[in-house]
């Protein structure tokens, strides 16, 4: 009998993830190229490696900053695809962020089920994680969240397996590496850091323990330091930004609404949740000049990015108007599983305190905990709504997961059954609303302001990258 149920968890995952696999690959294809948050900068420093046979300098383009492990594997994708023709192409370096969500789909589903998580609890989460906006934007992207994630996701397995023996020096070496992987990948990987040395603070540390910290830490760093000593010798700093560069600083002073403010963090007005976009205000047509006041909210932007799409890269601007049902419905289908989300969290962090940190799952407490941090740190730092991208988050897929499975385990059949329903319902939804063609045609991408970054940034190979893949695009 527990054969045939561990039979039938299996195919209900299998067929979860052929679902995803199959919208994502109607997705890369379907979906205009260059489409998403600074898909040509990403593009632009690909064809730079693949062109050149070099690392651009950090400061050269738009999204040379970021660590090159990301790029490198899509120049190699974008040289083997190119003679396939644009769609091809795009597709093509697509499909690293895709196939990196279903990774993350697979690790989510193992570790969930090794917590204690029922089979249909492990199966609902999972499918949040799949078809939550955030993910599939991302999905369809160009840009590194997703490959991030991915590493992220996956380090979490060695890493929980030396929170329950902090000895297994193989766990060790493959959370090392992962998380080393990681950090060549996207700054924000940094931390899973603080995740990975939770095993090696508890009051059982022996030496055994201490030089397997070691080696997960020495396998980080032998991974990771030529990317951050690269950057010290070539910026100054082991994380280069360009925030207060051109043509970057005057973009983001353009998007600002205005400065931050202590009560921004405090409150998520009703607003963001029925007007969910930063080109929305009351009775007027949709345009890139609408600013919407409600998107100061710091949870209340975040929450928009995760469960809508406020920058309209995936919806047309002229949609984001009263009237048009479809991103209040979903970001109001969420509620219910963002919050069991939020109950989760505070659920664990008693049984942590109760325990005194002794809990199997106490590296993902501390890696959202640590996160969601640094996050309002940026936050405070950066007025603009485009620091408050929900794909900075993706990294915390995992425990996100797990403290919506915590939540949900907690509640009587009854109510629990209801918001796995709910999360089921807000799952659908969103799946449906953002495979292109279902909803609203496939947008054509306007080039008009990238084009003219990219003339401001000559040697970054923006300009290039857009005509290439929008070549016979249309």
């Amino acid at each position: 009998m527990e054969e045939l149920a561990a039979r039938r968890v299996r195919l209900a995952f299998a067929l979860l993830l052929a679902l995803a696999f199959a919208q994502r690959a109607w997705n890369a294809y379907a979906v205009p190229p260059l489409t998403g948050y600074d898909a040509p900068g990403h593009a632009g420093y690909m064809l730079t490696i693949l062109e050149t046979g070099q690392l651009p300098l950090p400061f050269d383009g738009w999204s040379t900053f970021h660590p090159p492990l990301y790029h490198l594997v899509g120049s190699a994708v974008w040289g083997m695809l190119e003679p396939l023709g644009a769609r091809t192409l795009v597709a093509g370096i697509r499909w690293i962020g895709s196939v990196a969500g279903l990774f993350v789909a697979v690790a989510a589903f193992q570790i969930l089920l090794r917590l204690g998580a029922t089979p249909i609890v492990a199966w609902m989460a999972t499918a949040l994680l799949l078809f939550v906006p955030v993910s599939q934007l991302t999905a369809a992207m160009i840009g590194n969240e997703g490959m991030a994630a991915a590493l992220v996701s996956l380090a979490l397995l060695p890493i929980l397996a030396l929170q329950r023996d902090p000895r297994s020096r193989r766990a060790a070496v493959a959370a090392g590496l992962l998380c080393g992987l990681a950090l060549c990948v996207k700054y924000t990987a940094v931390y899973v850091l603080a995740a990975a040395a939770v095993p090696f603070l508890r009051r059982s540390f022996d030496r055994r323990a201490a030089l397997t910290g070691l080696l997960l830490f020495g396998v980080v760093f032998a991974v990771a330091a030529p990317v951050y000593v690269r950057n010290v010798q070539l910026s100054g700093s082991p994380i280069p930004v360009t925030r207060d560069r051109e043509p970057m600083k005057s973009a983001e002073a353009a998007m600002t609404l205005r400065e931050r403010r202590v009560a921004d963090f405090f409150w998520v007005p009703a607003a963001a949740l029925l007007r969910p976009s930063v080109y929305h205000e009351p009775e007027k047509l949709g345009s890139y000049h609408n600013r919407n006041m409600a998107m100061t909210s710091v949870w209340g932007m975040t929450y928009a990015t995760l469960w809508f799409d406020p920058f309209g890269h995936r919806t047309s601007v002229r949609e984001h108007r009263d009237g048009v049902w479809h991103g209040p419905a979903l970001t109001l289908l969420g509620l219910l599983p963002t919050l069991a989300m939020l109950a989760g969290f505070v659920l664990c962090w008693i049984e942590f305190v109760r325990r005194r940190g002794s809990t199997p799952d106490a590296p993902l407490l501390v890696l959202a905990t640590v996160g969601l941090v640094a996050f309002t740190a940026i936050a405070i730092a950066a007025p603009s709504p485009a620091a408050l991208k929900g794909s900075y988050l993706l990294g915390m897929s995992i425990p996100a997961a797990w403290f919506f499975a915590r939540a949900a385990t907690a509640l009587g059949a009854r109510l629990r059954s209801g918001l796995l329903a709910a999360s089921g319902a807000a799952s659908l939804l969103a799946g449906l609303f953002f495979t292109s063609g279902v909803f609203y045609p496939a947008l054509p991408m306007g080039v008009r302001v990238w084009t003219q970054i990219g003339r401001t940034l000559p040697d970054s190979y923006i300009l290039e990258a857009m005509q290439r893949m929008l070549d016979g695009w249309y």
